[in-house]
């Protein structure tokens, strides 16, 4: 009866906290080559595309990990769901994002910021270096 009672609390403590055992989301960390292909659009003007590859980090600050899409201007965070989702979190309406990890190695992303007199949009896949 002994041993039945510390196994139960064993497996209780193993299991019974909110914190998973294993974290999924480690597979993504790491280096990603991006090719994103873009397009913006103003009322009256001729739209306009074009491609732009870039690198990015996928890294894990406390309990959470988050992709950071760095340039010239600046980076953007998106928080990844243990499923692969990446979720970015605008306060602005008119910004979104949608996409996710396929397997380790490959993801894509698609969104844009769309106003009444213009917008631009993307689609970017990455590749694990």
């Amino acid at each position: 009866m002994k041993k039945a009672l510390i196994l139960l609390i064993g497996m209780l403590m193993g299991f019974g906290c909110t914190k998973p055992l294993i974290d999924y989301r480690s597979k993504y960390v790491g280096a990603y080559n991006v090719v994103s292909y873009n397009s913006s659009w103003v009322m009256g003007q001729v739209q306009q595309n074009d491609t732009s590859t870039f690198t990015i980090k996928v890294k894990r600050s406390q309990e959470r990990y988050y992709v950071d899409f760095i340039s010239p201007n600046g980076s953007t965070s998106y928080l990844l769901e243990t499923n692969g989702t990446l979720h970015y979190e605008s306060n602005d309406w008119h910004y979104q994002v949608n996409g996710g990890f396929i397997d380790k190695d490959h993801f894509k992303l698609s969104g844009g910021y769309h106003g009444l007199g213009g917008g631009n949009s993307f689609d970017a896949t990455g590749t694990k270096q």
